[in-house]
């Protein structure tokens, strides 16, 4: 459906050429939920507009739905753009216009025929859920509500791509997940492609089928939502997920294994995912090494639906029956960590 070759931004400054992204390559199918995830300044806003050429990139390729984009004509680029809408973090509602008026706006700049455009804008309105505030003003509204009504404008000429640029940031928690359901809900019944970008791990994790994490303009790492969670490679990744969930020893333990008494025989982080979440594998562990374990922390989270667990355990044996161990533990498809002495402390 999407296909990104090779695409680079350069601006021009007093202080020379900036690159804000450079030679970035992404493929996103059809009616996929692709998260794109990053710190302040890492390029998300630049790459995301140029998705629709708002920023036209200084070389590359922009593929939707098999037209390079970057090759069109104003006129072609135009009917193009009507494929690919877009939801801001601000809103970007007119204030002199009710609910009903901002949503029929791009209708009326296409010149949809009033009888069609009343209809469209009252499924529209049903959609999101505003039905009893279709007569209300901007500054009546919640920010959740707001951004309902950015979502059915954006829906309004029957788009395939869905642009959302950090979309629930200014939101509550309350309302980011009802946005974020709404978003996955619109994508199964309208067939949409989303692309999000985000720097929140909460929203990747909600909503996400696929996830890229940029960093300084570069696409550092890239996968399913499981797949990142699951076995993170980059460091930016780890302290991202980090965000979300805790695998922070909390102080007790810490101040435990910090004791100058205490002389673990291995520490692991065993993160299981799944199936695995529920079987004894520690228990087995224990009983087919000869070995001890003593378990310092644990939690279970849900990524996708699909359970995800994290372990901390202190490991005391035989040198042989520890390597022996945590061979076992990988075979079964686990992520295990060594920790290292600073991560305790």
């Amino acid at each position: 459906m999407i296909s990104v070759k090779n695409l680079t931004k350069r601006y021009n400054s007093s202080q020379g050429d900036i690159e804000a992204i450079s030679g970035i390559n992404l493929k996103v199918a059809a009616g996929e939920i692709f998260g794109i995830i990053g710190p302040s300044g890492a390029g998300k806003s630049t790459l995301i507009r140029t998705l629709n050429l708002l920023e036209k990139p200084t070389k590359g390729e922009i593929i939707i739905d098999n037209t390079e984009l970057t090759s069109l004509s104003a006129a072609l680029l135009r009917k193009e753009r009507q494929k690919i809408a877009m939801i801001f973090q601000h809103f970007n509602l007119l204030s002199s216009r009710t609910v009903r008026g901002n949503v029929s706006f791009p209708l009326e700049i296409a010149g949809i025929a009033k009888k069609e455009r009343k209809q469209r804008v009252k499924r529209l309105i049903e959609l999101v859920g505003l039905s009893d505030r279709a007569d209300h003003y901007p500054a009546q509204l919640s920010g959740g509500q707001k951004q309902r009504v950015g979502i059915a404008r954006a829906l309004a000429n029957d788009p395939q791509v869905l642009l959302s640029d950090e979309a629930t940031s200014s939101l509550d928690p309350e309302s980011t997940k009802s946005i974020l359901k709404l978003l996955s809900r619109i994508r199964d019944e309208l067939n949409l492609t989303i692309i999000l970008i985000t720097h929140e791990m909460e929203v990747i994790k909600e909503v996400c089928d696929r996830v890229a994490v940029i960093e300084a303009g570069k696409i550092i790492e890239e996968g399913t939502v499981l797949e990142i969670f699951s076995k993170p490679k980059k460091p930016l990744t780890k302290k991202f997920i980090k965000s979300v969930i805790d695998f922070e020893l909390p102080p007790r333990v810490a101040e435990y294994l910090s004791d100058s008494q205490h002389k673990p025989g291995i520490l692991l982080r065993v993160s299981f995912l799944g199936e695995n979440t529920h079987q004894p594998l520690i228990s087995y562990l224990v009983k087919k090494f000869d070995i001890d374990a003593n378990i310092l922390y644990g939690n279970i989270d849900e990524i996708q639906r699909v359970p995800f667990g994290t372990l901390v355990i202190d490991l005391e044996g035989k040198k042989e029956k520890l390597s022996a161990s945590i061979q076992f533990l990988q075979e079964q498809g686990l992520q295990v960590e060594v920790l290292e002495g600073e991560s305790i402390t």
